[in-house]
């Protein structure tokens, strides 16, 4: 009678096992919830609090006070999570009693020894309706593809609105990429939230700088690139080494990033600066005259100096503005290129500069690090002053 009670009331508590007896997941419900249940695709928003099967304590949300968000079935999180919380609704509260296999496995992670079974008390906070996800184009060869640079083929599907994105806007993008057999390798669309790319910081591959600079708010468009713009030799876990990559792209919106603008060297337009020619060839352009008089830089003294370099297709390779800290060196000691030592000479405290060194003012045939051999360089430099 009581038994029969309980299930007319839905507060019965229950077990369920899901899949082979290799994967014996556990489901117990504690308290029911109301309304719909959750699918595959949802963001759904969970409280949880972890333990190992000896009753220690290793996680909880509820400590932080804020429910972790994640969409279900992206392989965000462990697959007994995926499994375990499908189906749920709206405030209930499951305890989830997680195999290795479908939790971390022969790895350790944190306090949780390796091979361990987890348990789990977890509580569906909310859920929404999932993004829709990117079809991969099967008939991208036939697109109107325009070639913006060695690399970089576009496609504009829908156009924008607006200012167009140049160095220094951030772009706030969905999107999705793809081997070109069709393997997606990343997609904002499981998340649910746009990411944002601020434009000439080089925080993104070299393809997405040139195939967004001068995109504009609501365009959609494609981009094929070349290993030598995106991943190049390197192996990502989804990304072999040389892969051509696809990606659709969402502009969802832009907005000036002025704190990145304030504390970044953007790549110059070189095609619209005024070239002078100074000592030996070397080519310069003064982008940024002196507040006020200063004592011009003499061979022989120590100066500081904040710089950023790129090859010439753009790529940076160094720039003392990420560490925070000038760099500084005896002028016209032979301490750095020689394109510096000529270049710097008569620069005063606030000047900046644009260089464009040949490789025989630079590293010449030997290269070094990530400078190639025989490469023109760019330089943005402003002089500091001079150090004690």
């Amino acid at each position: 009678m009581f038994s029969r009670l309980l299930q007319v009331l839905g507060l019965c508590l229950f077990f369920v096992s899901v899949a082979s007896a290799a994967e014996s997941l556990k489901i117990q419900t504690i308290r029911p919830g109301d309304g719909e249940s959750v699918k595959s695709g949802s963001i759904v928003k969970v409280h949880y609090t972890g333990w190992l099967t000896d009753s220690t304590r290793f996680d909880s949300s509820r400590d932080r006070g804020e429910p972790l968000e994640f969409t279900l079935g992206a392989g965000m999180v462990i697959a007994g999570w995926d499994k375990g919380i499908l189906g749920m609704k709206a405030g209930e509260i499951r305890k989830l009693v997680i195999p290795a296999d479908l939790a971390y496995g022969e790895r350790a992670v944190g306090p949780i020894p390796s091979f361990s079974v987890l348990v789990f008390e977890v509580e569906l906070v909310s859920f929404a309706k999932g993004l829709e996800p990117d079809a991969f184009p099967k008939d991208y060869k036939a697109f109107g593809w325009k070639t913006l640079s060695p690399g970089v083929d576009v496609f504009q599907v829908t156009a924008g609105q607006g200012a167009p994105a140049k160095a220094g806007t951030r772009i706030n993008l969905h999107y999705t990429g793809w081997l070109l057999g069709g393997t997606t390798i990343g997609s904002s669309k499981t998340t649910g939230k746009p990411i944002a790319v601020t434009l000439g910081m080089n925080k993104v591959i070299r393809g997405w700088e040139v195939g967004l600079d001068g995109a504009q708010a609501g365009s959609t468009l494609f981009l094929r690139l070349q290993p030598n713009v995106a991943y190049g030799g390197s192996a990502l876990p989804r990304v072999p080494p040389g892969s051509v990559l696809l990606y659709r792209i969402e502009v969802v919106s832009l907005e000036d990033d002025e704190e990145a603008a304030a504390g970044v060297d953007f790549f110059p337009e070189l095609d619209k600066l005024k070239m002078e020619t100074g000592r030996e060839g070397l080519q310069y352009s003064v982008v940024q005259v002196p507040a006020q008089d200063g004592e011009a830089a003499k061979a022989g003294q120590k100066v500081q100096v904040h710089y950023t370099g790129w090859l010439l297709d753009g790529t940076l390779f160094d720039s003392s503005r990420g560490r925070g800290t000038p760099f500084d060196f005896p002028l016209g000691a032979g301490r750095v290129i020689r394109g510096w030592d000529l270049g710097v000479e008569g620069m005063r405290p606030g000047e900046k500069r644009v260089f464009l060194i040949p490789p025989g003012l630079g590293y010449g045939s030997r290269g070094a690090g990530p400078i190639p051999p025989d490469a023109t360089l760019v330089f943005l430099v402003e002089f500091v002053g001079v150090s004690e």
